[in-house]
């Protein structure tokens, strides 16, 4: 920058120089030295988010409350001009570059997860909104700054969580409709109390920080301040494919269309069921099993993770690690051990139908099903018609 060719006279070249210099000057001294303004705060914590996810671990989600922890810095900057003032419309294109920075960071997935999830980078949430310990709405300008930002850019992450409720302000909670309506996706939108009253009642944490929740990845609040965090994807999280262990119910266990392995115990031999009752206690088994098997594995990968791939920068993240001189891994201050189970829809609506086709109408056999289920139903496509057809559950 300090080398940078001005002779051509191009039109806002010397801008672009102290620009350059301008970010010269911050990324030496971020995150190293603690933040004046909103320039400072989020090249710091780009520099720590890539640390903690591209370097030392593998683990989703932000888990906090971006307009709480950078509103100090927002404020300095755009309200105050009290430290690299800065005009609204400047902090939003902050933002916008923040999008784009983790829309173009890449991870490497498995097959599994490039197929369920295709478009998703690293499933990045930021929570916005909820309340303060005192009950009072916690939303500000910098809330609705970051609402605005994801309109102008429509990358599928970060993805935003929001905690509702009534006595949030008019114009943040209009500014949450008009995202859903927009079709973007998100936000998330959680219950402010509700998760609060988890926070404290099933996880023990006190109820001021109880109050500073974040989403860990899509599904659960946890700790969202300085002590305590979730710092590793075993801690808490996790999927188990409830659709996946109903069709294992059909093979015997055996995963013909993804593995090509025996992949679930062996519940019997579906075409040979007589009734229904017999088929659901054979998905029930293999969901048993899923289960189990998940747990074991998170408890033994846990245990792999503090002795082989510990993290000090994480760990030095977290006051509690510090205070007890323990690993990122090791410390697990408040639990946070929950499940995600998708497929549940997908599993009830086929178990359904097949109820409903095979033992109830007698239009098909067991062995017709699981024919047709090994050819992906090519060559049945009058099977598949009337198992879409049939009742589902609910209102599907």
């Amino acid at each position: 920058a300090e080398n940078f060719d001005l002779s051509d006279s191009v039109l806002g070249a010397e801008k672009r120089k102290n620009e350059l210099l301008e970010i010269s000057d911050i990324c030496q001294r971020m995150p190293a030295e603690p933040a004046k303004g909103f320039k400072d705060a989020m090249l710091s914590k780009w520099f720590v988010y890539l640390v903690c996810h591209s370097l030392e671990r593998y683990s989703s989600g932000y888990a906090h409350l971006e307009d709480r922890l950078m509103w100090p810095y927002y404020k300095a900057s755009v309200i105050d001009s009290t430290a690299q003032p800065m005009t609204r419309e400047d902090a939003i294109e902050l933002i916008e570059c923040e999008r784009l920075k983790v829309g173009e960071r890449g991870v490497a997935k498995g097959r599994a997860h490039r197929e369920g999830q295709p478009g998703a980078n690293d499933l990045h949430i930021i929570t916005l909104g909820g309340l303060d310990e005192h009950g009072n709405d916690a939303c500000n300008d910098l809330t609705d700054a970051i609402f605005e930002a994801s309109f102008s850019f429509r990358t599928p992450e970060p993805s935003l969580g929001f905690r509702y409720s009534p006595k949030i302000n008019e114009n943040t909670r209009r500014l949450v409709s008009q995202s859903s309506f927009r079709a973007l996706v998100f936000p998330s939108i959680k219950h402010e109390e509700k998760n609060t009253r988890q926070m404290i009642e099933h996880y023990k944490v006190p109820p001021e920080e109880a109050a500073h929740w974040g989403l860990v990845l899509c599904m659960a609040p946890g700790v969202g301040k300085s002590r305590g965090l979730q710092k590793t994807r075993t801690e808490g999280g996790g999927l188990i494919w409830i659709d996946k262990c109903c069709e294992l119910a059909f093979y015997d266990g055996f995963d013909y269309s993804f593995a090509n392995i025996q992949t679930g115990p062996k519940t019997g031999d579906a075409t040979k069921f007589k009734t229904f009752e017999e088929l659901f206690a054979a998905f029930e088994k293999q969901v048993e099993f899923a289960t189990a098997l998940h747990y074991r594995n998170k408890d033994v990968t846990r245990r792999a993770e503090i002795k082989f791939i510990e993290s000090p920068f994480v760990a030095s993240l977290d006051d509690a690690c510090m205070d007890d001189g323990v690993g990122a891994f090791v410390d697990k201050t408040y639990p946070n051990p929950w499940n995600n189970t998708p497929g549940e829809q997908a599993a009830a609506d086929s178990l359904a139908a097949v109820k409903k086709l095979v033992f109830d109408d007698k239009k098909y056999t067991m062995e017709d099903v699981v024919n047709a289920m090994k050819a992906d139903f090519k060559g049945y496509e009058e099977m598949r018609k009337d198992m879409l057809a049939a009742p589902k559950w609910g209102n599907d």
